[in-house]
């Protein structure tokens, strides 16, 4: 994978953590910001992931959500926490730490998403859940086997990713889909993807030209964005699915909305708003009876109407 081998910066003494050992150099110049990290912006914008990620871990815990969200968010936590070993030291290790967790957690999305609707007893295809641990384990053995074939990893993980895309079209085409969620899915997707596209392909392309933009930094960020509405989108609909009355809520700095979550009603809450409901359904079924009433008003007067213009006609 010469491609990928970025030629050593003779002006860069080797850092902190020594020769690179890791299969793939990426365009930004190794141990230019700090002695102790060989690529700077592309390790800080690894960490948001895992902050997100934990954080999604206290909302699971706090709320109830389905305890395979436990799974999926320690995935994702794994992913960045083992992006930022792979940038930070460009040692193999720590592109194993990266690459196959995101792998796994693409796997997990999958999953989680086709079983959307599987109940604690039953599942939707119960093959799926073996298949998929069959793949990752012959996945895992080929990875290991060929640590320099960076090309099988990476047609391994875009056809994951395009598998779970395919998958949320299909719940994007239901029309008992709330609108807030179809907009989840776009916005994952083209956060994810469109980061791929925009920033990760130009970087590895034209790097010469591009290397001053950081663009890999970037496309973390986008990818980081596109996986945590990825998962609210799934928290969602899994809640949904359960009969809990989720909703989607904000958390505010400056009166601004931000980070959103799955707020799930306590049951206090949940009595509040039936209270509520109640006089508004009772004030909509008065407003249809009285709608009633006057349409048949109408009609008689209008019936009548006709019989006194026939008795003047003849």
């Amino acid at each position: 994978m010469e491609f990928f081998h970025r030629p050593e910066d003779p002006t860069n003494l080797p850092g902190y953590w020594g020769q690179r050992t890791s299969a793939v150099d990426w365009c930004e110049s190794n141990y230019q910001w700090s002695h102790y990290i060989a690529e700077f912006f592309n390790t800080i914008t690894s960490l948001p992931a895992a902050f997100l990620a934990f954080y999604s871990m206290y909302l699971t815990y706090k709320y109830g959500y389905d305890k395979r969200f436990y799974l999926v968010n320690s995935l994702v936590a794994m992913v960045g926490i083992g992006s930022a070993a792979f940038h930070g030291t460009l040692l193999y290790t720590g592109q194993i730490l990266d690459e196959l967790p995101m792998v796994y957690t693409c796997t997990a999305l999958l999953y989680t998403v086709m079983e959307l609707e599987s109940t604690d007893k039953k599942a939707v295809n119960k093959y799926l859940a073996p298949f998929l641990i069959g793949f990752l384990t012959v996945f895992t053995g080929v990875y290991l086997y060929l640590p320099d074939f960076f090309i099988f990893f990476l047609v391994g993980f875009i056809l994951g990713v395009l598998t779970l895309v395919y998958q949320c079209s299909k719940i994007f085409r239901k029309p008992t889909t709330v609108f807030h969620q179809k907009v989840c899915i776009m916005a994952a997707v083209c956060f994810y993807i469109g980061g791929w596209l925009f920033f990760w392909i130009p970087e590895v392309l034209f790097c010469d030209n591009l290397k001053s933009f950081n663009f890999h930094a970037l496309w973390h960020v986008t990818s980081t964005l596109g996986c945590t509405v990825m998962v609210l989108f799934m928290i969602f609909q899994r809640e949904l699915h359960r009969g809990r009355n989720p909703q989607m809520n904000y958390n505010c700095l400056l009166g601004v909305p931000m980070l959103p979550f799955v707020h799930i009603p306590s049951s206090m809450e949940q009595k509040l708003m039936d209270e509520v409901k109640l006089p508004v359904k009772e004030i909509k079924e008065e407003k249809e009876s009285e709608s009633t009433h006057l349409e048949e008003q109408r009609r008689k007067l209008k019936k009548k109407k006709s019989m006194m213009s026939s008795v003047s006609t003849r």
